[in-house]
């Protein structure tokens, strides 16, 4: 990040957050550091500094933009700089926000919510757009990254030997440690096999490409082996086919190979514990969204992009609990305002909150209550009434 483009975003950052009342800063990608002070260097709820870096790949992969929550349940924007060949320049974030209900959030979480802001959910898509529409250019620029991967490439060229020859060795090492999340491993043996690409392709700039794609595969599936997700693993590499497709130079597709690594790489290793929590809390907010309506597994999973057994999965690890139950007690624990009401019955309340049937709330509210809905109503009812 040139000192030219520091200073035109620290302007902005400022402006935008005198406007909106929201702390507004940059982000270096490359070094995980926030300019200036910020409430997450207060926080210390989480990895802020993965979360971040999550945030602007993320934003990369969905045009320039992207809203996520941290492990602590609040909610960030991410906009990012994109240079010519589709590597992050620098990254902008505006947060914390609280977004909906606020009583929402102070019941699942112990963290002080003071000179937090809360917005509705258009204010905060609304602030997205216009953060990318202010803060989105492109600046070609060479990080140390590049460099790291040329050096390997020419060290490849200066150990050839007359005979070329393809180090399978090398791709099955690089198989192994993706597969064993030995991150630093990864990075170095996947330089090592990409010198070898370029110089055992004889210059042929298709050859080339279609290499680059074909160890693209190889590491998915490695990924997958080692836990990785897999729908988005498969959307990875679809937008990186795409990517591929577009370059026309040996320099650009040696750049590109620079950022993709490090996005690999995040994805598969750093990002677990941070994408988690994000699609957890986006989870949660969709069905405390549409708890009134008939929601299913399926409708869930499409909001928050993974597959139905995946998000089962870390829900329950996470959570302890299974979908279905979170969804019930979300239900139950909104169905008590309701109850007071002298004019609803509990067929009433219960098809407000999402019930097929009277029966079957009954049936759920007694079990996580411990008494049933009837009795419950009369019981805070006596309380209302002492008030």
């Amino acid at each position: 990040m040139t000192n030219e483009l520091l200073n035109f975003l620290s302007k902005y950052t400022h402006h935008f957050s005198n406007l909106c009342k929201v702390n507004c800063n940059v982000f270096d990608v490359n070094l995980k550091e926030i300019q200036g002070d910020s409430f997450c260097k207060e926080c210390n709820c989480c990895d802020y500094k993965n979360a971040h870096k999550y945030g602007c790949f993320e934003a990369q992969r969905w045009n320039g933009k992207y809203i996520y929550y941290c492990r602590a349940g609040f909610i960030f924007i991410a906009v990012v700089l994109i240079d010519d060949l589709n590597r992050i320049d620098a990254g902008v974030l505006a947060g914390p926000v609280v977004m909906g209900n606020i009583e929402d959030f102070i019941q699942e979480n112990t963290i002080s919510i003071s000179n937090v802001p809360n917005f509705e959910t258009s204010i905060v898509n609304d602030m997205a757009e216009i953060m990318a529409a202010v803060f989105t250019k492109k600046e070609s620029t060479y990080n140390s990254e590049y460099e790291n991967l040329l050096n390997d490439i020419y060290k490849v060229r200066d150990i050839l030997d007359e005979k070329i020859y393809y180090p399978i060795d090398l791709e099955k090492q690089l198989q192994t440690a993706i597969s064993d999340g030995d991150s630093d491993l990864s990075k170095e043996l996947l330089n090592k096999l990409l010198g070898h690409i370029f110089f055992c392709s004889n210059g042929d700039f298709k050859t080339i490409k279609a290499r680059v794609v074909e160890l693209m595969v190889l590491l998915s599936r490695s990924a997958i082996d080692g836990g990785a997700d897999l729908d988005q693993i498969f959307l990875l590499n679809k937008n990186y086919i795409e990517e591929v497709e577009a370059l026309k130079t040996i320099e650009q597709l040696s750049i590109w190979l620079s950022g993709i690594i490090n996005r690999f790489v995040g994805y598969v290793f750093e990002f677990n514990d941070v994408k988690h929590a994000d699609v957890l809390f986006k989870a949660m907010n969709y069905i405390k969204q549409n708890y009134k309506e008939k929601l299913s597994l399926d409708d869930i999973c499409a909001n928050v992009y993974l597959s139905k057994s995946y998000l089962s999965k870390i829900f329950k690890d996470e959570m302890k609990c299974t979908l279905t139950n979170y969804i019930s007690s979300v239900r139950v624990e909104k169905s008590k305002s309701l109850l007071l009401d002298n004019s609803l019955s509990l067929a009433d309340v219960a098809s407000m909150v999402g019930f097929e049937d009277q029966s079957y709330y009954t049936k759920v509210f007694k079990k996580n209550e411990g008494v049933s809905p009837g009795k419950y109503k009369s019981l805070r009812g006596k309380k209302e009434a002492k008030k």
